[in-house]
């Protein structure tokens, strides 16, 4: 009798054991990332595109990798979240690589061109034409993993509080930018290019700060509630940025510590979010560009000399910083090129290319 209860309270014993290493091993395996942004929860879709995001890898885990989204001014400032990563406060951040061109303006060419680049040549470019790999070998300089994340197509344009259709126009003008190479563009122009995050437009648009800004596609710049503040939209609306792509870095310390499989999970979550933040976008501009109509906000076209100038001086721009930066020059060239050769399948494409409307729709009942 006595035998049978030692072995009675040894078999609780071992249960009891092997329900805490099972728990032990379960929490081990589950591992937990910051992720900083440089976007306020009003910045849709790219608020959005960032949980998206989140919860991608975390459902394709199953819970092993959880990433907790902090978005700007919670854990720090937007244009502090890359040196952030780079030091290891957070494992993760999501922004747009033009933030950072004070680290180097190569980084520049891995958010968005003027007058170039849509979203379908930089999903292209990207993936099959060794723009990744070109990015990657950018962000490891300082000791950062980098994916695109996102990416919209061309962006809203500049809201205006006066409008502004030729050259002259321009001058004088203060505007606020992100893209390295349209506030050099704007400088030529005569106008006064600001640089500021986009939680910080409104209030200096209300302010009268600023005489008009550009920040994202027509559903961000809604919600931000740019129809309160200027009366005016600058188009063609894209110029300075027709298609615009959204970084991931990460830890590189961290990214090595990450199993494989969770790494390839990171990995083509990114490319999944690429193609759900452009639908995203692309969906969402529709009602937004209702909901602008019903404000009362009026067009303001560029004449044709202007859209021209635009274009001419966003290559120079290119040219210009290709001669004093070799990282620079390694991204443009390589750009460049795929933009030549595909401009042969375009050009076949004629009207049939993407963003051509029918000049008749069918009548369906």
């Amino acid at each position: 009798m006595r035998r049978k209860i030692s072995l009675f309270v040894f078999s609780i014993m071992i249960g009891f054991f092997l329900v805490a290493f099972l728990q032990t091993v379960s929490s081990a395996e589950t591992i937990r990332w910051k992720m900083a942004t440089g976007r306020t929860p009003a910045l849709t879709p790219y608020h959005e595109a960032d949980l998206n995001l989140a919860k991608m890898i975390n459902d394709m885990s199953g819970g092993r990798l959880v990433i907790s989204v902090h978005p700007a001014g919670e854990l720090m400032p937007a244009f502090e979240i890359f040196d952030a990563t780079r030091n290891g406060v957070v494992q993760m951040a999501s922004s747009w690589s033009t933030y950072w061109t004070s680290k180097n303006t190569a980084f520049d060419l891995m958010c968005s061109m003027g007058c170039m680049m849509t979203a379908s040549d930089w999903m292209t470019w990207l993936y099959s034409g060794g723009g990744l790999e070109l990015g990657q070998e950018l962000y490891a300089k300082f000791g950062l993993k980098f994916f695109p994340m996102a990416v919209t197509g061309p962006e809203s344009g500049f809201r205006i509080r006066k409008p502004i259709h030729t050259i002259e126009d321009f001058k004088g003008a203060k505007l606020r930018t992100g893209v390295l190479q349209t506030i050099w563009v704007l400088q030529q122009l005569g106008a006064s290019p600001v640089r500021i995050p986009g939680g910080e437009i409104y209030m200096a648009l209300k302010l009268g700060t600023i005489d008009g800004a550009e920040f994202g596609v027509p559903s961000s710049d809604w919600n931000m509630k740019f129809q309160e503040t200027t009366k005016y939209w600058m188009t063609p609306a894209g110029w300075h940025q027709v298609g615009t792509v959204s970084d991931l870095m990460i830890n590189m310390d961290a990214w090595n510590k990450l199993p494989k499989d969770l790494q390839a999970i990171v990995e083509y979550a990114c490319r999944a979010n690429m193609t759900w933040s452009y639908s995203k976008a692309a969906f969402d501009a529709i009602q937004a560009v209702k909901n602008f109509e019903k404000a009362g906000i009026k067009e303001s076209r560029l004449d044709q000399k202007a859209q021209d100038k635009i274009e001419e001086l966003s290559i120079k721009f290119m040219e210009d910083e290709s001669a004093k930066n070799p990282d620079y020059a390694k991204i443009a060239k390589s750009m460049v090129n795929y933009l030549k050769e595909f401009d042969k399948v375009r050009n076949l494409e004629g009207r049939f290319r993407a963003g051509t409307s029918l000049k008749k729709y069918p009548d369906i009942k």
